[in-house]
């Protein structure tokens, strides 16, 4: 790589209009045949050379803008301007005729669409609205104080229209975001399960970005270190949030229902409305922001930011926004991590299934739910089997067959169908924290730490049992679908134990640590955040003028993963802030007043769901 600032810097004093643009020569070598005389289990791609691949060589050129990427590659190849030792190198191995087998010029400037503008009035109109708000709310809290004092009579409720305004008072969706609330049978440590989680997740997206590092075999080679396991297995990380997801579900929702409200076709209208509602302002908006204002970050020599992916947005936004984007046309994605939205949502939409069978009582509820997950295991084995697919994603894309990755990520990795015994684990662990909220449990010591051993046990080895796949050793379909089938279900039960041991005073310290306060706005912010993540982190390595470099985890933490969680939570901060919260009060005013008609019973009954 050369300099890319002293490229763009290039004149030429006999023409002021000269300008010039860095470009990326992507090469035809032989690196399948390099790597496989290594020692290391993955499988490479017959075909290595491109932009995106995991085995991608590259010299940069810099080139008159007026070149195209399609003449470029022309007259490379044409030249074949090669350091006679590189010649002599390839000679028996590479097509001398197909040398640059693709050009990639980097971004020189932007240029902003009609969407652009369209977006930023909507959501500059948005800000704008909510910093009107902002005020108006400081200075009628003053009026409401000093009438307060003089009648001394408390606040009421703002009624009429003017709620509406204040639902978008950054003053007062602050104070909710940092509010700690005392309720007795609130779950504890949920938000620092979920805010950890949420920092592994930033942590594994890092560790898929270093495919873009100039050392790509050290990378290769760390799949032999057994400690690197937790780093490169964050994927579980995505089945906690699914665990939580049915945690808080059943959590909350079943102390609500009863037999006779679970006829009436109003709950189950206002039950997807509250999810649908509640999720897709902030999503939404953040979705045009991406797609608009996410090339801003495509700037440097590096290709890392998805281009591709803020593109799609304008074309198959509306696939996220039915939260289909993982079953249709998945390939052409949308802010990539968003299948995690539409696998949860997909989870959401058959929760009354679980739901009404626990309702009828533990076995039908249990009945029901080993049956969807004997279902789910019997699919994943299936899948396995007919198309011998690798066991990680890692081995998936370094094999380079797009049948395989399409395979084993869409239909397999971010399939509902197969993901989805962590959330009905979740279901039923709220289901039992329900039943025992008001009882007194006494353990003793020895069964609590025999019960601590096992969770650790379940959990550690969900995570290291695939190192030795990952460092070489031959697995069979059989080997790979039961690890892919049960790991799951064995982290779940882990994080069941974990919930019940916090919330029921078997857990010491750790259950004290997971408690403190500074959990909760931490944990109220990983939506938003996760949200934004994949913006930050890319836009982060694309600011290196650079290419980058793996030099070890702590290296990374330090100066990636850190740097990256900060920033994402400042970020969503204001998008919590501006585009959650006072979306979510007219959510919830909208709810209030369709349920308040007395006119028929039936919504009667949805007053107190």
């Amino acid at each position: 790589m050369g300099d890319y600032d002293e490229c763009l810097d290039v004149v030429n004093p006999n023409d002021k209009t000269f300008q010039t643009q860095f470009c990326w020569a992507h090469l035809n070598l032989s690196v399948g045949k390099i790597l496989a005389k290594s020692e290391t289990s993955v499988k490479t791609m017959s075909t290595t050379c491109g932009a995106g691949k995991p085995t991608d060589l590259k010299v940069s050129i810099c080139m008159p803008r007026s070149c195209s990427e399609s003449e470029l590659k022309l007259a490379l190849n044409h030249l074949r301007i090669l350091p006679m030792t590189t010649n002599q190198y390839l000679n028996n191995s590479m097509d001398q005729d197909k040398f640059v087998c693709d050009v990639t010029c980097r971004p020189v400037d932007f240029q902003p669409d009609f969407l652009f503008w369209i977006v930023t009035v909507v959501l500059g109109t948005i800000v704008l609205i909510c910093l009107f708000a902002t005020v108006f709310d400081y200075y009628h809290e003053i009026e409401r104080e000093k009438i307060k004092q003089l009648k001394k009579t408390s606040n009421e409720e703002d009624d009429g229209s003017l709620k509406f305004l204040l639902a978008f008072s950054m003053l007062t969706n602050g104070r909710s975001l940092l509010r700690i609330s005392n309720n007795p049978n609130n779950l504890k440590g949920v938000e620092c399960i979920r805010f950890i989680s949420f920092t592994w997740v930033v942590s594994g997206h890092i560790w898929g970005d270093w495919k873009n590092a100039d050392n790509p075999m050290q990378l290769i080679d760390i799949l032999k270190t057994r400690s690197y396991e937790i780093w490169i297995n964050a994927f579980f990380s995505v089945d906690t949030f699914f665990f939580l997801s049915g945690l808080m579900l059943s959590y909350s929702f079943l102390p609500k229902l009863t037999i006779r409200k679970a006829k009436s076709p109003m709950i189950w209208v206002i039950f997807y409305w509250h999810r649908i509602f509640r999720l897709t302002p902030a999503y939404l908006t953040f979705i045009l922001f991406y797609a608009t204002y996410g090339p801003l970050t495509d700037f440097g020599p590096n290709e890392i930011v998805q281009r591709q992916d803020m593109e799609n947005c304008k074309k198959y936004g509306w696939k996220n926004l039915l939260y289909i984007n993982n079953i249709y046309e998945p390939r052409k994605n949308c802010l990539s991590i968003s299948w995690y939205m539409a696998a949860d949502t997909q989870m959401y939409l058959v929760s009354p299934l679980f739901l009404i069978g626990f309702l009828l009582g533990p076995v039908p509820g249990i009945i029901i739910s080993s049956l969807v997950i004997l279902f789910s295991i019997l699919l994943n084995y299936w899948l396995f089997f007919h198309f011998d697919l690798p066991l990680t994603l890692i081995q998936a894309y370094m094999t380079g067959d797009d049948h395989i990755i399409h395979v084993l990520q869409d239909l397999v990795y971010e399939a509902a169908y197969i993901r989805i015994p962590p959330f009905i684990f979740g279901i039923c662990m709220g289901y039992m924290m329900l039943k025992t909220r008001n009882m007194k449990i006494e353990m003793n010591n020895g069964p609590v730490f025999c019960l601590w051993i096992v969770s650790a046990f379940l959990s550690v080895s969900s995570i290291f049992i695939i190192h030795s796949y990952n460092k070489g050793d031959s697995w069979t379909i059989f080997q790979k679908a039961t690890y892919y089938g049960f790991s799951r279900i064995a982290w779940s039960i882990s994080l069941c134990w974990l919930i019940f041991a916090v919330n029921r005073g078997q857990s010491g310290l750790i259950g004290k640590f997971m408690s403190l306060p500074f959990w909760t706005p931490l944990g109220k912010l990983t939506y938003c955040a996760y949200l934004c993540h994949i913006l930050i982190v890319n836009g982060l390595f694309n600011m290196e003028r650079s290419p980058p470099h793996f030099v070890g985890a702590f290296h990374t933490y330090i100066t990636k993963v850190v740097p990256s969680v900060v920033a994402a939570c400042g970020f969503a901060v204001i998008w919590t802030l501006v585009f959650e919260m006072p979306f979510a009060k007219l959510e919830s005013f909208f709810i209030r007043t369709l349920v308040a008609n007395p006119a028929s019973e039936k919504e009667k009954q949805c007053t107190k769901i």
